[in-house]
C-alpha cells in the first residue's frame, strides 16, 4: 500500500479538487464531494503506477514531510 498527501479543496461553485505530487508527476482528483475527489485522486495513482510499472520506469519514492504552518 502507497500513502500519497494530497490537498483537497472546494472550488467557489462547490466542487472539490484533490491534489498530489509524486516525483515529477502530479495526479488531480475532481469531484461533487470530497469523497468523490479523493476516489478519483486514488484512481489516477494507480493508473499512474501502472504505467510506470509497464513502461520500466521506476516508481518514485514517497516520502512524508510534515510541515507545521
Amino acid at each position: 500500500m502507497v500513502t500519497l498527501t494530497a490537498t483537497v479543496e472546494q472550488a467557489d461553485d462547490g466542487s472539490f479538487t484533490s491534489l498530489a505530487v509524486i516525483g515529477e508527476h502530479s495526479i488531480l482528483g475532481t469531484g461533487d464531494t470530497k469523497e468523490t475527489a479523493i476516489a478519483d485522486l486514488r484512481e489516477g495513482a494507480k493508473a499512474l503506477f501502472e504505467y510506470l510499472e509497464q513502461t520500466g520506469q521506476p516508481l518514485p519514492q514517497l516520502v512524508n514531510v510534515e510541515v507545521a504552518a
